[in-house]
């Protein structure tokens, strides 16, 4: 990939980083957790053309960074201590066995990392699941969707309606208890 040089435009208060870039064919819009909004476009896109689509993504901007400043950025904490991690375990085995029996299935291995962008992974074939190491930071009733969420992918193996289905069946409010990671970033 070509890394591109970006030139900084202001609209409205709002500071956008925008580079010209020979192959692309639209104008994309990105913002980081971080807030930085970032524009890249096709080269012969003009500053006028860049200002009015921005004008036009003003309202859209502006509620995402909002929402971005409500979030928690977990990654400005500091990695988790050895007795952090127990705890967190401990946390995550109780749901684990809980579900092994209410499922009739057994998890071979659980470990736990830090991972930037999803909060579990699932190795089906080996009944291993890996947990991030961010959950310390999560309340028991997200963390028990997490461990739910996980174990169903020793069933179905994506995320189609079916293991939606199954998901629901063992938790019907799964989609309420996901709504916490709304108020959290990972990177």
């Amino acid at each position: 990939m070509i890394k591109l040089n970006y030139k900084i435009i202001t609209f409205n208060g709002l500071t956008i980083h925008y580079a010209k870039y020979r192959k692309n064919r639209n104008i994309r819009l990105s913002i980081s957790d971080s807030g930085i909004i970032k524009l890249t476009c096709p080269y012969y896109i003009n500053e006028e053309e860049i200002l009015s689509f921005i004008e036009e993504k003003e309202s859209w901007i502006r509620k995402y960074l909002s929402k971005a400043e409500n979030t928690t950025n977990l990654s400005d904490n500091k990695p988790l201590t050895n007795s952090e991690k127990k705890a967190l375990l401990l946390r995550i085995k109780n749901f684990v066995e809980k579900y092994e029996i209410l499922m009739n299935t057994k998890v071979n291995e659980i470990s736990i990392r830090k991972m930037k962008s999803v909060w579990g992974i699932c190795k089906f074939n080996e009944a291993k699941i890996k947990f991030n190491s961010y959950l310390y930071f999560m309340s028991d009733y997200f963390l028990e969707y997490i461990v739910v969420h996980e174990m169903a992918h020793l069933f179905v193996h994506n995320h189609s309606d079916k293991f939606y289905k199954l998901v629901k069946s063992y938790l019907p409010d799964y989609k309420e208890r996901w709504e916490e990671h709304k108020t959290v970033s990972l990177k």
